[in-house]
């Protein structure tokens, strides 16, 4: 399955930053569509002053979604409809011994997001193992954010819309 605007490149948080396994499963007549996401890196800085500790920063994100999807078929066209939900963990650790950065944190806060997404979606089949078609999922991500002192509840909603193409083995 190739993207043209895959949602993971659009979303800030509440879907990962990288690309999935994806595994559409036929159960009866429904689409289970399970996705797994994960996604890390790692920021080292290294100053040249003596005055100043040397820091390191790592997050860390982990999304499980489950897609269930209605399809119909009508001569080579498939449409389907259903909704996407899931989680995604974010952590971040940032080891600055002597809080050099006090004022800012690069870090940000560790948090869970849960993801609502309904869906619908069509393509077209050129041959049994090619289509093309398009998705538009409206995905709303509830973040909670937790402290020692507090605890923090955003939330997000976004039209994210996919030219799809797919290639069948």
């Amino acid at each position: 399955e190739f993207h043209t605007f895959p949602s993971v490149f659009m979303q800030d948080g509440g879907g990962g930053e990288s690309l999935g396994i994806y595994v559409p499963i036929k159960s009866g007549s429904l689409l289970i569509e399970p996705l797994i996401m994960y996604s890390s890196s790692s920021t080292e800085t290294d100053y040249d002053d003596y005055s100043l500790d040397d820091s390191e920063t790592s997050e860390s994100d982990l999304t499980l979604l489950i897609g269930i999807l209605k399809p119909t078929r009508r001569g080579k066209t498939r449409s389907y409809y259903g909704i996407r939900f899931g989680k995604n963990w974010h952590e971040c650790d940032e080891d600055d011994s002597n809080n050099n950065n006090y004022y800012y944190n690069s870090c940000g806060e560790d948090s869970e997001n849960l993801i609502i997404a309904p869906t619908i979606g069509a393509e077209y089949y050129i041959s049994d193992n090619f289509s093309f078609g398009g998705e538009g999922m409206y995905t709303m991500v509830t973040i909670e954010e937790k402290e020692e002192e507090y605890s923090i509840t955003s939330k997000q909603n976004m039209l994210i819309p996919r030219f799809i193409v797919r290639f069948y083995f």
